[in-house]
Order: C-alpha cells, then structure tokens, then sequence
C-alpha cells in the first residue's frame, strides 16, 4: 500500500502560489500603467524571494536549494526518463532557478526604471547615471516577456508531468503525495519563512510602500 508523505512545508507553498499572483498582478497594473500598485506588487514579490533565498538555506530538506540542485546531465537523464520524485526533480530544478534568477534581475532594474514621471520613477532613478537608468528601463521592459515566455512553459510541463506521472498541482496545494519506496523527507517548522517575510515587508513599507499607498 502506497504511503503518504510530506512533501512541501506551508513555507514552499505559500511561496509558490503567492508569487504566481504576485506576477499576474504585475504584469497587469504594468500593463495597464496602475505604477503605483505594480511598485506596491514588485516590493511584495522581492520580500517573498529574499524569505524563500533564505528558506532555500535552512528551511526543509525539499525547499533546500542544495538538495535539488543537479548538474546538466541529471537532467537531461531524467528527461530521457521521467518519473515522480519527492520534490523537486532535476530538470525542474533549472527552471526554478532561472525564473527565480529573471524575477531578481525584473525587480532590481524596475528600481531603476524611469517611467516620464518623478513619482513613479523607481527609487534608484534619481542617483545612478542616465546610462544606467536606460538599459534598466530596457531590461525591465523586455524581461518580463521572458518570464512569462518561460512561466507558460512550466506550467505546461507541470500539467503534462501531473497528467502522465503524478498530480504535481495537486501536491502544492496539499503538500502531500503518495510513494511506495521513497522515504520522509526532514520537514521543519515554516514559523522562520513567515517571520522573515513579515520584517521585510514591514521594512519595504516604511522605506517606499507608504508613499506608494498615498498614490492609490
């Protein structure tokens, strides 16, 4: 009989759905220029990858970055031969680490990002080189294209690998699946995760999310 294990802490989870919401939401008041409410969105989505870079060091055995990091071969193998894993998997680990790698790069060069109005000018605009704010206001621009090139992608293998191999969907929302050999992983208390999320929240408001606000 196939036993239940824990795969993702409240931690992982969390993370994972909050930024797909915190993504559509910044491609959309992006879109439709609400600037105040995307630098709002933007310093939500920094606070939560900084939380989960540091989860990724201490948190459980599946959120540990050095648990499923895996070289070019690993991959490649494995997608020669697929089949379910506890965790993260070695070619979904390459993703992982570039969509997180493309949404660093989106939010560091949106602070330097010139929008033709002081007030929604990102925070670096005013002191770096007009050189500088160019290329971060092009990188910005054409980035998200990126990742939404390859947000689309990974949903689509995630839906193909839960269609053919086992319901990875399913398992981020409950954070359990089931596995006849695979042994439990070593789980921690996610209270760490949320707390570091809650200061850097706390610090973004005070710095710039107050006078984001008056804007709305």
């Amino acid at each position: 009989m196939a036993q239940k294990i824990k795969v993702w802490d409240s931690a992982v989870r969390f993370f994972h759905w909050a930024m797909v919401l915190l993504v559509a939401g910044l491609w959309y008041s992006g879109n439709e220029g609400y600037i105040a409410l995307h630098q709002l969105f933007a310093y939500s989505l920094a606070s939560l990858i900084i939380a989960r870079i540091g989860w990724g060091i201490w948190g459980s055995e599946t959120a540990r970055f050095s648990k499923f990091a895996a070289t070019p071969g690993a991959a490649i193998r494995y997608l020669r031969h697929a089949k379910p894993v506890v965790g993260h998997n070695p070619a979904s680990s390459y993703m992982i680490f570039t969509l997180l790698a493309l949404l660093t790069l989106q939010m560091i060069s949106g602070l330097a990002t010139f929008d033709n109005s002081y007030m929604s000018d990102g925070p670096l605009v005013a002191i770096l080189p007009a050189y500088w704010v160019d290329l971060a206001s092009t990188v910005h621009q054409y980035n998200i294209d990126v990742i939404l090139i390859l947000t689309t992608l990974h949903v689509f293998f995630a839906l193909w690998h839960s269609w053919r191999y086992d319901n990875v969907i399913k398992t981020l929302f409950t954070g359990n699946t089931t596995n006849d050999d695979a042994r439990q992983p070593n789980m921690r208390s996610s209270w760490s995760f949320f707390v570091l999320l809650l200061v850097l929240l706390l610090l973004l408001y005070y710095w710039q999310g107050r006078v984001l606000v008056a804007l709305l």
